[in-house]
């Protein structure tokens, strides 16, 4: 009754997993599925988690996704599953695909990884430049490394580690606009050793602002000397804002928006 209640008023992403004072176990996903949310059971444990790897790696053997409007009771050690809404449209964020996920998770039942290779096989499929004995592919470390080497793989071309990245500095997208041009200047390290005087294949995961990937494109010309820098993106065009999780409020700020209609 209480999650019906909530659901007929919440608007948005939500995963609810909680345990009250009587030792009850809630597990809720929202109606929509905007993000994934995962359960199993190993003897008498169970286990929640968003995303499936986490629970792998706990040691669970089969684990499984929790349908949108689902909820999972575990009472007095007891199993129970029970329908809180009824699901009118599937909305899935696609962030969690290309960005937020741990690449060797699943995400109700397609892998993480799956998805990023196939979208860097459809970048192949769509090349147009001639290439050449000077191509090398460059992931941006680490999300498009899976599409970068799937990329790389069907046109024969070398996928090389161009970019180390720097592990002090965090997500530059979510950052305020004073520090993110900064942030992402520091970010990664072009390595010229492998890069120069080559025409560089730059593979993104996405583009949200284009700050970070500005600041790359400069960065392996003037300090990895690279010759070209021809840049691919694993993620369809970002044209409009996200309300539920991501911190971009207008489409002013997005990059592709004015080139996309």
């Amino acid at each position: 009754q209480v999650m019906s209640e909530v659901a007929a008023i919440f608007d948005g992403a939500y995963n609810l997993v909680y345990l009250d004072a009587r030792g009850r176990m809630f597990v809720a996903r929202d109606p929509h599925g905007f993000r994934p949310l995962h359960w199993a059971v190993q003897g008498r444990l169970f286990g929640a988690a968003s995303e499936s790897v986490a629970l792998a790696n706990a040691g669970f053997a089969d684990v499984h996704a929790l349908e949108p409007g689902q909820m999972v009771i575990i009472e007095h050690g007891r199993l129970r599953f029970a329908r809180f809404a009824q699901v009118q449209e599937q909305s899935r964020c696609f962030f969690e695909w290309v960005y937020f996920a741990n690449v060797a998770s699943q995400i109700d039942g397609y892998s993480v990884y799956g998805s990023r290779a196939a979208a860097g096989r459809r970048l192949a499929e769509m090349e147009d430049q001639a290439l050449d004995a000077d191509c090398v592919v460059v992931p941006v470390p680490d999300t498009a490394k899976a599409a970068a080497d799937s990329y790389a793989y069907h046109l024969k071309v070398p996928c090389i580690e161009g970019l180390i990245r720097n592990r002090y500095v965090g997500r530059t997208f979510i950052q305020p606009n004073s520090t993110r041009g900064d942030a992402a200047r520091l970010k990664y390290t072009p390595l010229p050793s492998v890069l120069e005087g080559k025409r560089v294949f730059l593979l993104e995961d996405s583009i949200v602002r284009s700050t970070t990937l500005r600041a790359l494109v400069e960065q392996l010309r003037s300090r990895g000397l690279a010759r070209q820098v021809h840049v691919r993106v694993a993620c369809p065009p970002i044209v409009a804002p996200c309300f539920y999780g991501i911190d971009m409020s207008t489409p002013e700020e997005l990059f592709a928006a004015a080139y996309v209609q």
